[in-house]
Parts: structure tokens; sequence; C-alpha cells
């Protein structure tokens, strides 16, 4: 952990990493404040990151939404450096509650939330659990349901990662293998080829971290099942697709969608989906950007996130964005 970033990169200065206590749960999380000459009331914002992610995989955008308002990222409980209080605890449920804690932990009352594919699954849930403090939504390539007839159309590496997580501890034994299978560097690297539709775009230090923390996992046993008890539970809510559709027709804050047009994992149809459900959601599309924007493309997430928030009237440092 680092108590400034900007040890690591300079345009990580200013990010700060806290341990802090929420219901007797050790989280790591991600910090920075807000423009000191800037605007007070500045929008906290709350980045969730995804499946197999940690809350460093926003390092890169963190530095300018900064220029908005404080910005908080946490490790969920299962990932990153966050260890689980319980075996099972990393679940989309657990997690939907472990969010709610931390936002009343740090006395937050009202929060704008980033989530990014899981993230963006539990920021939606999250709006649903507490409708006047989640005043905004950025959901960037969430995993939602899409019609079951394009489940012919996925990606085959795709259905080879995710489709385990469908039987009760396939994942494990498969996660387990792959652990054997492959050092940190070259596992980070598989999971780069899905994630990121040119990997050679996401800057070395954050490949970097990126590694550390998967060598951090494979020899961390609570993360293994931290990984598998959140995909179980996210696959099953995305196959049945009835709970998240109802959580999605519930959310009340202003929504932007994020998406990679060469995502893997998040295909068309169901950013389709979602804005046949939902047609008020503002979409922007990042041509040739894959899963995880904020990391491949920053500049293009940020831009996105900078007029997001000119429509709604809020300001940076001092001036509408």
């Amino acid at each position: 952990m680092h108590h400034d970033w900007g040890e690591r990169d300079e345009q990580w200065a200013g990010i700060r990493s806290e341990l802090v206590e929420v219901a007797g749960t050790p989280v790591h999380l991600l910090r920075a404040d807000g423009p000191a000459d800037g605007p007070t009331d500045g929008p906290t914002q709350l980045l969730v990151h995804g499946l197999g992610g940690a809350a460093t995989n926003w390092l890169d955008v963190i530095g300018d939404l900064a220029a908005v308002g404080p910005v908080v990222a946490p490790d969920l409980p299962g990932f990153g450096r966050t260890e689980p209080p319980r075996p099972g605890a990393s679940n989309l449920r657990a997690n939907v509650s472990f969010l709610r804690a931390l936002l009343r932990h740090l006395d937050v009352d009202v929060v704008t939330v980033h989530g990014n594919s899981m993230g963006g699954t539990l920021a939606v849930l999250l709006a649903e659990a507490e409708p006047v403090r989640v005043e905004r939504l950025v959901l960037v390539d969430p995993v939602l349901p899409a019609p079951r007839s394009h489940l012919r159309d996925i990606d085959r590496d795709t259905l080879r990662t995710f489709a385990p997580f469908t039987v009760p501890r396939l994942g494990y034994r498969v996660l387990s293998r792959l652990y054997a299978e492959h050092t940190a560097e070259t596992l980070h690297a598989l999971n780069q080829s899905l994630s990121h539709a040119d990997p050679t775009r996401v800057r070395e230090p954050l490949r970097q971290i990126g590694i550390e923390n998967t060598a951090y996992g494979m020899r961390t046993p609570w993360r293994l099942d931290g990984m598998v008890a959140a995909g179980e539970s996210l696959m099953a809510a995305l196959l049945s697709g009835r709970r998240l559709n109802r959580a999605l027709d519930a959310v009340a804050a202003p929504t932007l969608l994020v998406w990679g047009d060469a995502d893997r994992l998040v295909r068309r149809a169901t950013i389709d989906a979602t804005l046949e459900r939902r047609p008020d959601v503002e979409l922007a599309v990042l041509p040739g950007v894959g899963h995880v924007p904020m990391m491949e493309d920053p500049a293009g997430y940020l831009d996105a996130v900078r007029a997001f928030y000119a429509r709604a009237g809020v300001e940076v440092s001092g001036v509408v964005a």
C-alpha cells in the first residue's frame, strides 16, 4: 500500500491507499480529495471494479475525476487486498450490503457511482437499494441481461472463461488449474487479452500493478474463494435476469452507459437490451476499446464522463465541465 501513489507514477500523485474498518472488516481503498480551489459541493464518486479486478483498475482516471469531487475506490471483499469476513461474502448480495455499509462508514449522503463489469451490476443494485443516496450512475461495460437468443453469439473464449461458474465449484477447479499452469505474468497476459481490445494501450505502470495483483491472488487462498463466490453469484443472476431487470427498472438516477465496441465480454445485444428497457439511459460508445475502458482508453472514458457531468451542470475546478 502507498501513502501516495505518486511514488509509483507521477500521474497518480495525490491518490493514497487507506485501510478502514467496515462492519468489522478491514477494507483497502484508494482515495483522492476533491480540488482545493474548486467547488466545495462536488459529488463524491464511488468507483466499483469488476470480477477479478481491484481498486487499482481505476488509477489512471482517479486524478482527473478528483477535479470534480472526492473519489473513493474500494477493493471489494474477496478482491485486491480486502479479505472477506466469511466464506461466500463476495457474492452480489453481500457486496451490495458492503457498499451500503461503506458509504455509511464514510458518512457519504450523496454519491455518483461508477461501476465496471460486475461493478456495473453492483452499481445498479446499489442504486435500487439506495435511491436517495445514489444521485448518478456511470455504468462501464456493465454485466446485465441480454436476450437468450443471443447466447449463441457469445465469444468462445468468454464462454470458456465464465461457463464454469454456472456449475457449483467447477469454477474453483478450473481456476486452481490455471494457477498451477501459469506464472502471474502469463496469467495476467491471458486476462488482458480477453479484457482489452489492444493490451498495449494499457500503460506499463498500470500493467505492472495488474501483475502484482495477480501474483498476490495466486498466493492468497481467500482470493480464489472470493472469485468463485462472486462469479457463481453473477452468472446465476445473469442467467435468470429477473433480479437484475427489476433493479434496472427501479433505477431513478440519471445514468450514463460507457461501452467499448470491441468488448468481447459485454456484446452489443446487452447494450441494446438495456437501452430498450431504459431509453432514458445515455450511451457513449468508445470505438475499438474493450471491456475496461478506464484502463485501455482513460482519455475517452474521461471525455464521456465530463460531458455527462456537464449536461447535469456539475462543476469541475470552479467551471462547468
